[in-house]
């Protein structure tokens, strides 16, 4: 019994152009205002809410390029927490605060 499937010809045939789709997000735009947005001490939420793009997406671009926290800390106890009332970043002095210096004081 005979074969009935036929081998083509390995030619090499120019393959159809991959199809590509235009970036989402304009990041060499973006960058600059996520930066200075990062300097003043937002959060990485509240960048992305004055931004009006999606936190993961935000997150997993920063995540990419290794960019941590923008804040810098001054002694080994303090600690990097975002406010629970007002979603800033800020530095606490200890590891059990929760609210940022201007909510604590509006609070107390």
């Amino acid at each position: 019994m005979k074969n009935m499937h036929t081998i083509t010809s390995a030619t090499p045939s120019a393959a159809p152009p991959r199809r590509m789709r235009p970036p989402r997000v304009d990041w060499p735009a973006l960058a600059p205002r996520v930066a200075a947005l990062r300097a003043q001490g937002c959060s990485t939420r509240e960048t992305a809410r004055r931004l009006n793009m999606n936190i993961k997406t935000l997150e997993a671009h920063l995540r990419r390029h290794r960019i941590r926290h923008a804040i810098p800390m001054d002694r080994p106890d303090q600690v990097r927490r975002t406010c629970l009332n007002c979603d800033t970043a800020f530095v606490a002095d200890g590891r059990f605060l929760r609210l940022c210096p201007e909510c604590r004081a509006m609070f107390s």
